[in-house]
């Protein structure tokens, strides 16, 4: 069957993607359509999708232009997607919910997609972005690390469920986890000063959430408790988690994420 144009008069709601765009034929026309609205699960956290969810999620982000895929979405007979495959890790271009990520790495300057993602991580890093861009802060780059590649095989990076967040730009400052968090001094409890936390110190949050910098990491944060691995409940800065950041409470993985947060999406 030939294709054919969808009329230029359809505007918003869930037809707003395919405005002016040509269709192959009506069945994937249709496909399109019904893909393009919310499916029920875009209510559950990240952490919490099956892997069929993550993946009727991802077609409905990357059909309302949230998300690049290395292919267009593909259709078959069924009406069901042929591409990305339930279960199937994808490369995802590095405009993301209309926020610019830029790898924090010279190794990485000039790619152009992430490695492989599970996408369940897909789904909260669209997540994260419109967050970020929606809330005070008016994000509009965020730099990250570790995006589908590791230091081996068996890393959590290299099998796409976990993203290094460094930093972010904003619409009153740019923010950097080393410069504006890891690297500032800590008060402790008797009001001396110090560069690294002792042994016998629980951590906490060392920065002020009333300052530009403490409000936004730990906004950050606790987006991500609710959306990534996290503690048996919601945990705050300081807390054991598998979110990893500067106030790691646990001293053998607090020297390694001095720099940015660890978040994953399932243990």
């Amino acid at each position: 069957m030939g294709a054919f144009r969808i009329p230029g008069i359809i505007s918003g709601g869930v037809a707003q993607f395919v405005k002016n765009m040509t269709i192959p034929d009506p069945v994937t026309a249709l496909a399109m359509l019904s893909h393009a609205v919310a499916p029920a699960s875009a209510s559950k956290p990240a952490r919490a999708l099956t892997q069929a969810e993550a993946r009727d999620i991802t077609v409905y982000y990357a059909l309302n232009r949230q998300l690049n895929l290395e292919k267009p979405i593909a259709f078959g007979n069924d009406m069901k997607p042929t591409f990305p495959k339930v279960g199937e890790k994808v490369r995802l271009g590095l405009d993301i919910g209309a926020v610019r990520f830029t790898p924090d790495s010279k190794a990485a300057a000039k790619w152009t997609r992430t490695g492989p993602m599970d996408m369940r991580m897909a789904v909260l890093v669209v997540r994260l972005a419109q967050y970020l861009k929606s809330s005070r802060w008016g994000v509009t780059t965020i730099f990250w690390g570790g995006m589908g590649v590791g230091r081996d095989e068996n890393d959590r990076h290299s099998k796409g469920f976990a993203l290094d967040f460094h930093g972010a730009v904003t619409c009153s400052a740019q923010f950097d986890v080393w410069r504006d968090w890891g690297n500032q001094k800590i008060t402790l409890p008797n009001g001396k000063q110090a560069s690294r936390w002792p042994e016998a110190q629980l951590p906490y949050f060392r920065l002020d959430v009333d300052t530009p910098a403490g409000g936004f990491f730990y906004d950050v944060y606790h987006f991500l408790t609710r959306e990534a691995a996290d503690a048996a409940k919601p945990s705050s800065i300081g807390d054991r988690s598998f979110i990893l950041h500067p106030d790691t409470p646990d001293p053998s993985l607090r020297a390694s994420h001095q720099d940015h947060i660890h978040c994953e999406i399932d243990r």
